[in-house]
């Protein structure tokens, strides 16, 4: 959102600056506590994220009368894309952990030839970051656990799944390299 939507948004809200500067704090605040209490793991940025989507409606011209429950409408639909993403993610791990269990001796040798060498070529601080990140943990002590990762490491937790996105991808590089010089 522009500085300009943000401004015609604050306009929406109230045409006296200060009281519309307060309102849009009181909506932030209970849409963040609304994040909270789903467990989604950013409630700040969902939160900004529901406010813009409203907001552009808004200003496009969406009839609203109450600009709370129009940002409400929105959080929810956040949320459920976010839980879904969450799921997904989470159902794709453990796909991964099930077949593992299941082909458990061949796989585990697969592991040791090919996945270890590559894991043992990321520096030391690389791969603690992915064992602390791919911790099983469910619900929403994974994403406080993540949270204070990335709290720890002085980053966004956005940043956090980057750089693990980034050493996933080099140790998928290694094995594919590894796979094919093996077969």
């Amino acid at each position: 959102m522009t500085p300009e939507d943000f401004a015609r948004f604050l306009q929406f809200l109230s045409p006296d600056e200060g009281e519309a500067c307060r309102l849009y704090a009181r909506l932030h605040k209970k849409l963040v506590g609304f994040f909270v209490l789903r467990g989604v793991s950013e409630p700040t940025s969902a939160a900004d994220d529901s406010i813009d989507r409203a907001a552009l409606k808004i200003i496009a011209g969406a009839p609203v009368t109450d600009a709370e429950k129009y940002c409400l409408g929105f959080a929810r639909n956040i949320a459920h894309e976010r839980e879904r993403l969450e799921r997904r993610e989470s159902s794709v791990f453990q796909r991964f952990i099930e077949n593992l269990a299941d082909g458990a001796d061949e796989e585990i040798e697969r592991i040791n030839r090919v996945l270890k060498p590559c894991f043992a070529q990321l520096s030391a601080k690389d791969q603690e970051l992915l064992r602390a990140y791919c911790q099983l943990i469910r619900g929403r002590a994974r994403a406080e656990h993540r949270r204070q990762m990335a709290e720890r490491m002085r980053t966004s937790v956005q940043g956090l799944r980057m750089q693990v996105t980034r050493l996933r991808s080099v140790l998928a590089d290694c094995v594919k390299r590894q796979a094919g010089g093996a077969a």
